[in-house]
């Protein structure tokens, strides 16, 4: 079984040592193992749980309703992680959108093209 040091896991997920102790701190992901000299040791679990904060903070969900949700006994890593993709595919369409109506933009301006003012807005947010 495989474990990795704070500092091992915060370079591996691309977060700070600092991220990693508030996160043991508020409950959210506590390390497997505390060894006699306090060092915090993470196994397989935890780096799934890892896995799931950073994609839950990825989709700009609060700390505190990503805690909620995976301290729910319901929880279930792998409808998860289909919801997260289908939000993250949903979130590349959009942004593609974003960056034809941007092209469509700056070839209007720059070769005077005549565009729909619908294109002008085509991927913004509507209210």
């Amino acid at each position: 079984m495989v474990q990795y040091s704070v500092k091992k896991l915060a370079k591996l997920a691309g977060v700070s040592v600092r991220t990693l102790h508030l996160y043991d701190q508020m409950g959210l992901l506590k390390p497997s193992v505390r060894t006699e000299a306090k060092y915090r040791l993470y196994g397989e679990k935890e780096l799934l749980r890892l896995q799931q904060i950073l994609f839950y903070k990825e989709l700009d969900f609060p700390l505190q309703a990503i805690a909620q949700l995976l301290n729910d006994p319901q929880f279930d890593l792998f409808q998860a992680l289909e919801s997260h993709k289908a939000a993250l595919k949903q979130r590349r369409d959009r942004i593609s959108t974003l960056l034809v109506t941007i092209d469509k933009t700056m070839l209007h301006l720059k070769e005077k093209t005549m565009l729909t003012h619908q294109e002008l807005y085509e991927g913004l947010p509507k209210e």
